[in-house]
């Protein structure tokens, strides 16, 4: 084969010093001794073919059978070059003698690189130069607040998740740094400073939501993100934050940020739906805030569980049930003024959650009322103490109140109503098994329940006789053994000891208990046409306590009360004289009691008015706020100085100064019964025109 052009001397020699340049730059490991032995090779063999290309007449051009030879020839000279080149162009070495030949002009060509080479992306456009050098140098990008402004600027333009998946990332090394900061760092970002890290997270809060959103194409307020055709393309990204959101949760204590992060979580709560490997501790961090947390914290936890109980299908909604109910009783062991708001909070709402599926409620309710009734038989057929203390506590008690409160709400047409007969039984059962003066609280609170019931379903249900039992068969004209100056309120009690029982306000608290719960009872049933005949019982017992009792506060209270229910029972009865009444028709007696209901009655103006009172008296009760309850204090007589020194007062005793106040009380009153000449007595019973309020004496205070 004949060659058409030879290859000049000169040119021969620019093309041998570029090749000695290429290969100084690209093999920096080999020594010069190396270099100079490869380079020097390659002119010797070079120059040989140039004297001969030059000497032939006809144009030559490159053998490749003899370019071929001179690579074999490389790879025993120069190995490091050789492999270098079969790692980076292998298309050099195996080429094959058949290609046709390359011109003169394909000298100045540009070298195409690799397809297989990694293309540098255009993040480092955006990056510092301090995140450049760290990353040209192999370590994490140190993410700052310049960059953070170029992402937030970034994530509201970009339709790619190229941006998402970097603020998740650097999501995940911020929160490392706070959980781990002495782990490894196999991580793409470097998140330092508390400027920083708020960045990150905020800028997770505040666009996140939206961007997923974006990318996935979702416009429903309702979804399901894994239907989205996208969906596939984010799935990793986005499990990995939910996962960074739910461990974040776990490490934070402050309310304030909670309620932030709950609240985001709020809005992230759909996508949990498309990972099942998150539902348990997605389920277990909000049933720990909704039972535990402070009153925001549990609001914002109970929204977040509230819409995963719409959501999701009837095995989530079952798990939800029994587990809330668990952690209610749990935390209704005990009640106190700071515990009972947040005990009143989860009771209403798990009444929500049970009210979303009442035939799955239905089932959970009947187990568990039938529980209670299993309880309450042991009590009554075994008596022993541990069956009355499983019986007589607070988680009992609250319980029944949850039940009661859930067969309330629900409709007519429910399958709960028939849970109606069994709780008011259950609550009738448990009045009667300790019917003593200790348990008096515990009988409050179960006739508030069944008054409760009454008024919201419409139910006949007897009560006053448990009331009236009370006035009956406890002694109130017995003196008390010590004074209190606070009230005792029953609000968060169910039993009361040997030494509160002893006390004045515990006779006090009983009456006021009395009085209240006949009230409403009455001004629940003050527009029925029975009204003058169902409380004939309970006029004639109130009069009996009147002659019985000695106690002017006491007869003050229920002479209140008995002249309210007669004046009802007189409105009643001439209301019921204008209209000739036919027992048979039931429609016209409730279409006759519906109008006397909504023009009103004396009862029902009455109680209105007493109970915005009564509720502001129970708030501060519970706020503990001693400045409404308007506690006498001492006053120091100016007078006599020398029984009470200044400087000695406050170093004498309790007991020396009790024995002083009661030798000036005992003076006080031998000084009065010597100017009284008749006898008057101290507990006489007031009249229609007058009202006597006895002094306090000395023996009251024994």
């Amino acid at each position: 084969m004949k060659l058409k052009k030879s290859l000049k001397p000169k040119k021969a020699q620019k093309v041998l010093k570029k090749a000695k340049k290429v290969k100084k730059d690209l093999s920096e490991v080999t020594t010069d001794e190396f270099l100079s032995q490869d380079f020097s090779a390659e002119e010797s063999e070079s120059d040989q073919d140039a004297v001969k290309s030059e000497n032939s007449d006809s144009e030559t051009e490159l053998d490749p059978k003899s370019h071929k030879k001179s690579l074999q020839k490389l790879q025993e000279t120069d190995p490091e070059f050789y492999a270098f080149l079969k790692q980076n162009d292998k298309k050099l070495l195996n080429f094959d003698v058949s290609d046709q030949e390359e011109s003169d002009e394909d000298e100045d060509k540009v070298h195409v690189p690799n397809e297989s080479l990694e293309v540098a992306s255009d993040e480092d456009d955006y990056e510092p130069e301090e995140a450049a050098e760290e990353k040209s140098s192999g370590g994490p990008v140190k993410v700052t607040l310049k960059l953070l402004k170029t992402w937030q600027e970034a994530i509201q333009r970009d339709k790619s998740s190229r941006t998402i998946k970097n603020i998740v990332e650097a999501f995940h090394a911020a929160l490392l740094t706070v959980a781990d900061p002495d782990g490894p760092k196999s991580i793409r970002y470097k998140v330092e400073g508390s400027s920083v890290f708020n960045g990150v997270v905020q800028l997770c809060i505040l666009h996140l939501p939206n961007a997923f959103k974006k990318f996935l194409k979702i416009t429903k307020s309702k979804f399901e993100a894994h239907k989205s055709k996208r969906f596939s393309k984010i799935k990793g990204t986005l499990k990995s934050y939910l996962s960074d959101l739910l461990r974040i949760l776990q490490n934070v204590t402050s309310s304030d940020i909670l309620t932030v992060l709950l609240k985001h979580l709020h809005q992230m709560v759909p996508y949990t739906q498309s990972f099942s490997s998150l539902s348990k501790p997605l389920m277990k961090i909000l049933m720990k805030f909704w039972s535990s947390g402070e009153e925001t914290v549990r609001v914002v936890a109970f929204l977040s569980i509230l819409q995963i109980a719409i959501n999701r299908n009837d095995a989530t909604r079952e798990t939800l049930m029994k587990t809330m109910y668990m952690k209610y009783v749990e935390n209704s062991k005990f009640v106190s003024e700071s515990t009972s708001a947040s005990i009143n909070f989860m009771r209403h709402s798990l009444a929500e959650i049970y009210l979303l599926d009442h035939n799955l409620a239905y089932t959970h309710a009947f187990l568990y009322v039938r529980q209670l009734a299993i309880h309450l038989r042991n009590a009554v057929t075994l008596k022993k103490k541990e069956n009355f203390q499983a019986v007589y506590n607070w988680q009992y008690i609250n319980s029944l109140r949850f039940w009661c409160e859930l067969v309330t709400s629900c409709s007519s047409q429910s399958m709960l109503k028939s849970l109606l007969y069994p709780l008011v039984q259950i609550i009738n059962g448990t009045i009667t098994l300790i019917p003593t003066a200790q348990f008096y609280p515990l009988r409050f609170h179960c006739c508030q329940m069944l008054i409760n019931i009454s008024k919201d379903t419409g139910v006949f249900i007897p009560v006053l006789p448990y009331l009236l039992e009370v006035l009956t068969s406890y002694d109130f004209n017995k003196k008390h053994r010590s004074v209190t100056m606070k009230p005792i309120s029953f609000l968060c009690l169910l039993r009361m000891s040997k030494a509160q029982l002893q006390e004045n306000g515990f006779k006090n608290s009983v009456i006021d208990n009395i009085h209240q719960l006949i009230l409403e009872c009455a001004a629940k049933d003050s527009h029925t046409i029975s009204f003058p005949d169902m409380y004939v019982f309970c006029i004639i017992q109130l009069k009996s306590f009147l002659k019985k009792c000695k106690v002017a506060n006491f007869c003050k209270k229920i002479k209140h009360l008995l002249d309210k229910i007669q004046e009802n029972r007189q409105f009643i009865e001439n209301e019921r004289n204008k209209i000739i009444v036919d027992l048979s028709d039931m429609q016209a007696i409730k279409n006759w009691e519906n109008t006397i209901k909504n023009k009103g009655t004396p009862l029902s103006k009455f109680y209105e008015s007493w109970y915005t009172l009564h509720q502001s008296q129970n708030l501060k009760m519970l706020t503990q706020n001693d400045e409404n309850f308007n506690v006498p204090t001492l006053k120091r007589n100016k007078r006599k100085q020398n029984d009470f020194d200044h400087d000695s007062d406050l170093d004498m005793p309790v007991e020396e100064m009790n024995k002083l106040l009661k030798k000036q009380e005992e003076k006080k009153m031998k000084k009065k019964k010597q100017r009284i000449p008749s006898k008057v007595s101290n507990e006489d019973l007031p009249t229609d025109n007058n009202d006597i309020v006895t002094d306090t004496n000395v023996d009251d205070w024994n």
